[in-house]
């Protein structure tokens, strides 16, 4: 697998320690303005592992922070960016890691 591709397998990026949420497995990933959407294929996952080494070397170095998320092979998933309420500010953003 190529850096290009291990790029685009970049779903989500963390905020500060250098951490990403990768798909992983047999799987076709889509990305419009609309989002992101997976269609899951064999041994399909999101996986929460640091960034550089994933697109440099290939390595899945886990970040412990939570599990790998499975999906059904066959399924179509659209990943949603969680939004978060601020009331000191009266303001909707985007949560951050």
């Amino acid at each position: 697998m190529e850096k290009q591709e291990r790029q685009n397998r970049i779903i989500a990026r963390g905020g500060v320690s250098g951490h990403s949420h990768i798909v992983t497995g047999e799987c076709v990933i889509e990305k419009s303005l609309e989002g992101v959407i997976i269609i899951a294929g064999k041994n399909c996952a999101i996986k929460h592992l640091l960034e550089k080494p994933f697109i440099e070397e290939g390595l899945e170095v886990w970040t412990k922070e939570h599990k790998d998320i499975f999906l059904t092979e066959g399924e179509s998933y659209k990943y949603i960016q969680q939004v978060e309420f601020d009331p000191y500010q009266n303001a909707i953003r985007n949560v951050q890691d």
